[in-house]
Order: C-alpha cells, then sequence, then structure tokens
C-alpha cells in the first residue's frame, strides 16, 4: 500500500468520528417536566405522611410503625428529586460538572430534609431521623447524574416517573379497593411483587428508548441500557436506604417492635428488593432490545464496500 492509499484510508476511519454528531443534552421541555413533577410529588408525599399519621398530635407506638411502613415513598421521591435537580444542575452551571451536580442534589435533599423536620417537629427525634434520612436520599439520587450520558440520564428520569405513578396508582388501588382479583393472598403477592414490577419495567425501558429517539441523541448501547435501568436502580437504591432509615425511626420513637410487624416489614422490604431488581432487569432488557431492533441501521462507508 502506498503512502497515498494509507492517507486515504486514515481520511475514510476519521470522517465517520468527524461527522458524528455530539450527543444532545437534555431539552427544556423535559427539564421543566422532572422540575416540577419532582416538587410536586416530594411535597405531595411529605403532606400525605404528616396527615396519614396524624402527626400534629404526636405519635403513639401505632403512629410509629404506620410512619415506618410509609417511610419508602418520601424516600424514593427524594432520590428522584436530588438525581432531577442534580441533572438540572449540570444544565445550569458552567462551572465543575460533578460539583455542580452534587451540590444541586444536596440541595435537593436539604430542602427535603427541612419540610420534613417542620411538618414532623412534634417529635423532635423523629424529625431529625427523618430529615437526615432524605437528605442522603438526595445526595444519593444525585450520583446518578455523574454518568458522562446526560440525555441518558433524562430519559430514565423521564422513565422513572412511569414507575411513580405506577406506585401511586398502585397504593390507590390497595387502599380503596375492598374487592380482590386474587383467591390466595400469596397469589396477590406474587404478582403485585414479580409480574407488575416486569410489566413496569417493560414499559419504562420503552419509555426511555422513545426519549431518545425522539431526541434524536447520539446514544450507543450502553446509554440505552443505562437509561432503562435507571427507574429499577433508583427503586433499590431507596429500599437500602428505607431500610436504614425505617430502623433510626423504630430506634428513637418505638418501646418495642411486636414480632408480627417486625415480620410484615421483612416481608416488604423483600417485596421491594424483588420488585426493583425485576424492574431493573426488564427496564434494561426492553431499551437494549429496543435499540437493536427499531434503531436505524447507519449506511455502511464507501470503503467498506469496494473492500
Amino acid at each position: 500500500m502506498t503512502e497515498t492509499q494509507e492517507a486515504q484510508a486514515q481520511e475514510q476511519e476519521t470522517e465517520p468520528r468527524a461527522e458524528a454528531p455530539p450527543a444532545a443534552r437534555p431539552g427544556r421541555v423535559a427539564l421543566w417536566v422532572l422540575g416540577a413533577a419532582a416538587l410536586l410529588s416530594v411535597g405531595g408525599v411529605l403532606f400525605s405522611l404528616y396527615r396519614v399519621t396524624g402527626m400534629a398530635d404526636g405519635l403513639d407506638q401505632t403512629g410509629v410503625i404506620l410512619l415506618a411502613l410509609s417511610l419508602f415513598s418520601p424516600i424514593i421521591v427524594t432520590v428522584f428529586a436530588g438525581a432531577v435537580a442534580a441533572v438540572v444542575a449540570l444544565r445550569l452551571v458552567k462551572g465543575p460538572q460533578k460539583l455542580a451536580a452534587l451540590i444541586g442534589a444536596l440541595v435537593a435533599g436539604l430542602v427535603a430534609g427541612a419540610a420534613a423536620y417542620a411538618l414532623f417537629s412534634v417529635d423532635a427525634a423523629i424529625a431529625l431521623a427523618i430529615g437526615l434520612t432524605l437528605v442522603g436520599s438526595g445526595l444519593v439520587g444525585g450520583l446518578i447524574a455523574l454518568s458522562r450520558h446526560a440525555a441518558a440520564t433524562a430519559a430514565g428520569l423521564i422513565a422513572t416517573l412511569v414507575l411513580l405513578v405506577f406506585m401511586y396508582a398502585r397504593g390507590i388501588y390497595e387502599a380503596a379497593s375492598s374487592l380482590s382479583l386474587f383467591s390466595d393472598p400469596l397469589d396477590e403477592y406474587n404478582a403485585l411483587g414479580t409480574a407488575a414490577p416486569f410489566l413496569i419495567g417493560l414499559a419504562c425501558g420503552i419509555t426511555a428508548f422513545l426519549y431518545l429517539r425522539k431526541r434524536k441523541a447520539n446514544v450507543k448501547l450502553i446509554g440505552h441500557l443505562f437509561a432503562g435501568a435507571i427507574p429499577g436502580a433508583i427503586w433499590m437504591l431507596s429500599t437500602i436506604i428505607a431500610q436504614f432509615g425505617v430502623e433510626s425511626v423504630l430506634a428513637v420513637g418505638a418501646d418495642e417492635v411486636s414480632p408480627l410487624d417486625s415480620a410484615y416489614l421483612s416481608l416488604s422490604f423483600q417485596s421491594q428488593y424483588n420488585g426493583s431488581m425485576t424492574a431493573m432487569f426488564a427496564g434494561a432488557f426492553c431499551a437494549v432490545l429496543a435499540f437493536g431492533l427499531l434503531l436505524p441501521k447507519h449506511p455502511k462507508s464507501k470503503a467498506a464496500k469496494r473492500s
């Protein structure tokens, strides 16, 4: 091969790299939707928890157990809010990106923690335990935004909205419906703990894929995998945080936990872990499958055709 042929080959190899568009950033509309959803979900969940527990009059033993059982909801929305705040900070701040993301997540966690402390301040120990838990939740959410794939992160957060809507609808169904579609409680447990998270994981995966496709983001296979797995990952991280948060609340607020309550908490956490892993796998699998089957294939280069 002559020097001229070598130069032409190098030019053909570098042309696709030069023509490749840069990775797309999250759109303003998506950021506004995510920001509004994060703010409303955190405020709504904390106010709902305050009303359910009747914290204005203080908590008895039953109230503390009820608070512990309901602590997962504010934690998962705060993790979501921390991730959203980090993504918004990355878009607005031009300084050090990692520092900006962590500061944004910290602000979200502090806002949620301060709101929780103000609502439950009638019992300072419980209020402090909840507040610190939510501050930590916001910071954990911010770690998700440290990825270099900003568009993939935004896609995963939009898919997480689908997960949160599903959880909200499931809570309404369980609270309002006196009828059961299942003849055995174990059948209902298996369906809601395995089948439903798998289906919602598929919905999250296709939602993430559709957002990336509409944005025409230059995101490869690993980006689609990451976006589809974000909802399940947020669910799993929230479950881990909730386990520590529940233990903290029970340690400062409950004199003794009955074996029945302890067994119910263990069963609830096991269900959350199973559901989160199922949703994470289904979301990632669906996003990758859609990437391979639905995205148009790039035409081969002229050099490849000649060879």
